[in-house]
Formats: C-alpha cells, sequence, structure tokens
C-alpha cells in the first residue's frame, strides 16, 4: 500500500466571506441572545414581582415611599396647607375603590403632589400620587376621577410591583454579564428590552383604562367627560408610540367611546363639581 501526502488546497482555512461580514453575523447573534436573556428577566420578574404576596409589596413601599413622606423630601406631604387636598384626593380614591377589585391587604392612599407636571402615577404599596399641573387642568370631578380611577386600577392589577420586579430583575442580569469579566455592554441587554417594555406597558394602560371606566360607570351611573383630561392633553408633545409607554392620546379618547359603547354605558350625564380644595386649586388658588 502506498501512502501519499495530499497537498492541501490554497486557502481551506480562510472563509468565503469577508472579515466584516462575519463580524456583524457574530454582532447580530450576540446582540439577539442579550435580547431574549434580558426579555426573559424582564418576563419573570414582571410575574414574580405580580404574584408575590402583598404584604412583601407593603414592606417595600415601607422602604422607599413612606419614608420619604414622612420626612416631606419630595414635598408631597411637607406643606400642612395641603391637607385639605390630600383629604379630599383620598376622599374621591375611597369613593372610588369601593368600585374595584383591590387585593386583601392592599390599601389605596392617594397623595397631592406640588409640581406643574401634568401628571399622575401609581407605585408600590397602593400609593398613588396626583400632581398640581394636573389638578389645575380639571374642569370637574368627573374629568379627575378617571385619571384617579386609572391609578387605582395600576395598584389594583399589582402594575407598579410587576414592573419593580422586571426592571430590578433585568437589571441583576445587566450587572452579572458587565462585572463578570465580559466586555458586553450594559446598553445591549437594556436596549433592545425597552421596546418591548414600552409595548407592555401600553397594553397595561389599556387595561386601566377599561377598569377606571367601569369604576366610573358604578360611581356615576355613566361615564360622561372620562377623556376629557386626555382631551386637555391632546395637544402636549407625545413620542412615537413605537416608543412610548402609553397608547397615543387620541387612540385612549377613541377606546374610551368604543369600551362604553360596547359595555352601554352612558356617554351623557350631570357631572359633579370639584370639591372645596381641589376647586380652589384647578381655579387659580
Amino acid at each position: 500500500m502506498e501512502f501519499r501526502n495530499p497537498r492541501v488546497p490554497e486557502g481551506i482555512n480562510v472563509s468565503r466571506h469577508s472579515p466584516l461580514y462575519e463580524f456583524f453575523l457574530l454582532g447580530l447573534g450576540a446582540l439577539l441572545l442579550f435580547a431574549a436573556l434580558g426579555f426573559a428577566s424582564l418576563f419573570l420578574g414582571s410575574l414574580l414581582g405580580r404574584y408575590a404576596p402583598v404584604a412583601w409589596e407593603n414592606a417595600v413601599a415601607g422602604v422607599i415611599i413612606e419614608g420619604r413622606l414622612t420626612k416631606g423630601r419630595d414635598g408631597a406631604e411637607a406643606d400642612s396647607d395641603s391637607a385639605p387636598l390630600h383629604e379630599e384626593l383620598q376622599a374621591l380614591a375611597d369613593r372610588l375603590a369601593g368600585h374595584m377589585a383591590l387585593p386583601a391587604g392592599l390599601t389605596v392612599k392617594a397623595h397631592y403632589l406640588d409640581s406643574d407636571e401634568v401628571n399622575a402615577f401609581a407605585t408600590v404599596g397602593g400609593h398613588i400620587f396626583i400632581a398640581r399641573g394636573l389638578i389645575e387642568r380639571m374642569p370637574h370631578e368627573n374629568a379627575l376621577a378617571m385619571v384617579v380611577a386609572h391609578e387605582i386600577a395600576h395598584v389594583a392589577h399589582r402594575d407598579p410591583a410587576a414592573a419593580l420586579g422586571g426592571v430590578v430583575l433585568l437589571q441583576a442580569l445587566a450587572a452579572l454579564v458587565t462585572t463578570s469579566g465580559s466586555q458586553v455592554p450594559e446598553e445591549l441587554i437594556l436596549g433592545p428590552n425597552a421596546l418591548l417594555l414600552s409595548s407592555f406597558s401600553r397594553e397595561v394602560e389599556r387595561e386601566a383604562d377599561a377598569a377606571a371606566l367601569e369604576a366610573l360607570a358604578g360611581l356615576y351611573g355613566h361615564v360622561a367627560e372620562a377623556s376629557t383630561f386626555f382631551e386637555a392633553v391632546l395637544g402636549l408633545p407625545q413620542p412615537p408610540e413605537l416608543l412610548s409607554s402609553h397608547p397615543l392620546t387620541q387612540e385612549r379618547i377613541d377606546e374610551i367611546g368604543e369600551t362604553a359603547r360596547e359595555r352601554d354605558w352612558p356617554l351623557r350625564g350631570e357631572t359633579t363639581p370639584l370639591t372645596p380644595a381641589l376647586a380652589r386649586l384647578a381655579a387659580g388658588g
């Protein structure tokens, strides 16, 4: 038997594609991998937050929210002159909460926030904040009630706890990867999931709008003027829907009307005036 040493063809270990093309494929693969890991962390963290015991959520709120309110660091409760505003907002929140299913052990705590921002938000432990800039745009209680009920709906659906759980786990993954000797930028994990998080948030906002409408129908017997706030801010700048955590304002107005008609809730009815302290604020002092 004769053995021969065959000649190795030229370029056998050289890729047929350019180095730039292969670098692009490797980069794309890494991006998809970390995006998938980020999405899984976000999804799992949201589930853990949403279904965690209410006692845990209240404990977290006691650490990160209630301590600051007691000390008045955020301006929410530092001024005793705003006490009537707190009381009237809390009374409205209590009336609305009576028409909404809150998890056992979770109560709504409404706060007036002395800020020019046209904003309201809910956070863990049942805390909701309504800013002065928003109240100043409210012509009657029905318009304000839609906003307050919307934030209560977030509390009822455990949305703040879910958001906190998702973000914490996502950031933990980013910290683990970026401190384990890898040179992967944190933005590679957090960035691709920002659009996913916005998409989830838009659906959460739609669900909160629907729950708020149901509470208004239960409290007033109609949902007249439920879209007043959104109509008032219709002209304000807003990002493209793909980049926004909320549905577009006109879309929300349209969906309020559609939901009311589907559920046979009257879109006309007598509006309720704002209570004294809130009315003075809305009137400019």
